[in-house]
C-alpha cells in the first residue's frame, strides 16, 4: 500500500470515528423524542376516562382508571427555568383535538354544565334590553356590558363598545370558539367586570351561586392568557412532579396577596377590620407553625391600617407555591382568578368556602377536588393542620405512596389537564353560547344597525399551534 493510500485510509477511518458516534446519538435522540411524542399522545387525557358525580353545588370529578404518569425528557435548562416556560417551549402539534366539530357542544357526564349558570326559565326580549342599556350606581366592582351578534358563524360587536384589552381578550376566544363549534346565530351580552349581576341575563367572568337568577358565565381574560394545549399541560405536568417533589415539601400552608376585598374598595381604621383578607392576615399570626399567610401588597389602604399589617410577606411566584405542603386561596375583588392556575398545580388547595364561581369551580368538589374550609376561619387550623402531617407522612415514605392531600391534588390536576385546556376552554364559551340561545325567547334581527365586524387576527393573547391560529384567522377573513 502506497503511502499516499495510507494516509487516505487513515483520515477516512478518522472520519467515519468522529461521525459515526453523533449520528447514532442523533437517531437514538430521534427515537426517544418519537417515543416520547407517543407517550404523550397516548396518554392525553379526554372526558371518557373521567367520571362524575353530583355532590350538592359541585360535580366531583375523578379519573376512572388512576392517573396519568409521563416520563418525558426536560430540556438541559430545567432547572433554570420556569416549568410554564418549559411547557410553552414545546411547539404544541395541531392535534385532532384542534379540529372543527360539526356538532353542537354536549353537557358533561352526569349532565354537569361544562360552564356554570343559573337561571330560571327563558331570557326575554325585554330582560335582554333592559340589561343592554344597564348603568352601575353603587356596584363596586361592576365594569362594561358589550352587546354581539353571532351571524352566519361571524362575530360582530356594537359600535359602541369601549375596545378594551379584556373585550379583546374575550373577542379572541370568541373567534376560536366560531371556527371550532357550530354556533347559532344569536345576540347575547358580556360582562367585563367582577361584581354580581343576578336578575341580569349577562355573561360574565364570574356569579354569585346562591342566587336563582345567578347569570352565565364565562372563560376569563387570564384564564385565556395562560392557557396552554393538551400536550403542554402534560409536560407541565410532568415538570411540576420532578422539580417540586413530595418529599421536599416546606410543613406549611402558603398564601400571599393583596388587600382587595368583595365588599370594600378603601380600607381605613373604621371598617378594615370587615376586609376578609385583612383577617385572615392577622388571625394567621397566631398558627405561624403551620400558616405562613402574609398580605404582600397594599391597595387604598391608608398610614393606619398599614400599621397594623406590619408583618407583611415576601412576594412568591405562584409556582413556588409548590414548594409548601398546601396551598390556601381566597376571594379577592370577588372570585378567585389565581384558582384558575392552582388547579394545574400538583398541590392541594386549601379553599374557602364562597359563593363566587367562575365557570369551571362547580368541577372541583370539596373532599375530591379541593379542600375547603369556613369563612369564618373556625375549621382552618385543624384543616391545615391535618394537611401539614399528611404531607410529612408523604415525605417520610420518601413521596412513593400519596396520601390524601396528593390524592385529592391528583384529581385536580387530572380534571383541569382534561377540562381546561386551550380546546377545553373553547368548549366551556361555546357551550354558554348554546344554553343562552336556547333560552333566547326571541330570533335575532338579521341587520347590522350599530354593529361591526369583529376585527382581530388570531391570536396574540395566547399562544395557539400556529396552523390553528393561521386557519382561525383565514376563516374570519383575516391575513396571519
Amino acid at each position: 500500500m502506497t503511502f499516499r493510500r495510507r494516509v487516505f485510509c487513515f483520515y477516512a477511518f478518522l472520519i467515519i470515528c468522529i461521525c459515526i458516534p453523533p449520528c447514532f446519538f442523533f437517531l437514538n435522540t430521534l427515537l426517544k423524542l418519537a417515543h416520547q411524542q407517543h407517550s404523550l399522545d397516548a396518554l392525553a387525557w379526554n372526558e371518557s376516562r373521567l367520571q362524575f358525580k353530583s355532590v350538592g353545588n359541585y360535580f366531583a370529578v375523578t379519573p376512572k382508571n388512576g392517573t396519568p404518569g409521563v416520563n418525558y425528557r426536560l430540556p438541559f435548562s430545567f432547572k433554570y427555568r420556569s416549568c410554564e416556560n418549559i411547557a410553552r417551549s414545546f411547539e404544541e402539534p395541531l392535534s385532532a383535538r384542534y379540529h372543527p366539530r360539526p356538532a353542537a357542544v354536549s353537557p358533561l357526564g352526569e349532565n354537569a354544565p361544562r360552564a356554570y349558570w343559573r337561571w330560571p326559565g327563558n331570557i326575554s326580549k325585554e330582560s335582554f334590553e333592559s340589561a343592554a342599556a344597564r348603568e352601575w350606581p353603587g356596584c363596586l366592582h361592576c365594569m362594561n356590558i358589550v352587546r354581539y351578534k353571532v351571524l352566519g358563524r361571524k362575530l360582530y360587536v356594537a359600535e359602541s363598545a369601549p375596545g378594551r384589552r379584556h373585550q379583546n381578550v374575550a373577542e379572541e376566544m370568541l373567534q376560536v370558539v366560531l371556527y371550532l363549534f357550530p354556533i347559532p346565530d344569536m345576540e347575547f351580552l358580556l360582562h367585563f367586570g367582577d361584581g354580581c349581576v343576578n336578575g341580569l341575563p349577562v355573561i360574565s367572568w364570574n356569579v354569585c351561586r346562591q342566587f336563582a337568577d345567578a347569570g352565565f358565565t364565562m372563560p376569563s381574560y387570564t384564564v385565556w392568557e395562560r392557557s396552554m394545549g393538551p400536550m403542554q399541560l402534560m409536560l407541565y405536568s410532568t415538570c411540576l412532579e420532578k422539580r417540586y417533589p413530595a418529599r421536599k415539601r416546606k410543613p406549611l400552608v402558603i398564601w400571599r396577596g393583596s388587600t382587595t376585598d368583595t365588599q370594600l374598595d378603601k380600607f381605613t381604621k373604621d371598617n378594615y377590620l370587615q376586609a376578609i383578607r385583612i383577617r385572615l392576615h392577622q388571625f394567621a399570626r397566631k398558627y405561624r407553625n403551620i400558616l405562613d399567610i402574609r398580605i404582600v401588597q397594599f391597595f387604598k389602604c391608608d398610614d393606619f391600617v398599614k400599621e397594623q399589617l406590619n408583618d407583611t410577606g415576601s412576594w412568591i411566584a405562584f409556582e413556588r407555591f409548590n414548594k409548601f405542603c398546601a396551598i390556601l386561596d381566597i376571594d379577592g375583588n370577588s372570585w378567585s382568578d389565581r384558582f384558575g392556575q392552582l388547579v394545574h398545580f400538583n398541590t392541594p388547595i386549601l379553599k374557602m368556602e364562597s359563593n363566587y364561581t367562575g365557570y369551571f369551580e362547580h368541577l372541583f368538589a370539596p373532599d375530591t377536588g379541593i379542600i375547603q374550609f369556613a369563612k369564618d376561619f373556625s375549621d382552618l387550623p385543624e384543616k391545615a393542620r391535618q394537611l401539614v402531617a399528611d404531607c410529612q407522612q408523604d415525605r417520610r415514605r420518601g413521596g412513593t405512596a400519596g396520601g390524601r392531600g396528593r390524592r385529592i391534588a391528583k384529581n385536580m390536576q387530572v380534571a383541569s389537564q382534561t377540562l381546561m385546556d386551550q380546546v377545553g376552554i373553547a368548549e366551556a364559551f361555546a357551550y354558554t353560547l348554546q344554553v343562552y340561545k336556547n333560552l333566547s325567547s326571541w330570533e335575532v334581527d338579521p341587520s347590522l344597525k350599530g354593529f361591526k365586524e369583529v376585527n382581530l387576527t388570531c391570536c396574540s393573547f395566547t399562544q395557539v399551534p400556529k396552523l390553528l391560529a393561521a386557519a382561525v384567522s383565514e376563516y374570519h377573513g383575516r391575513t396571519p
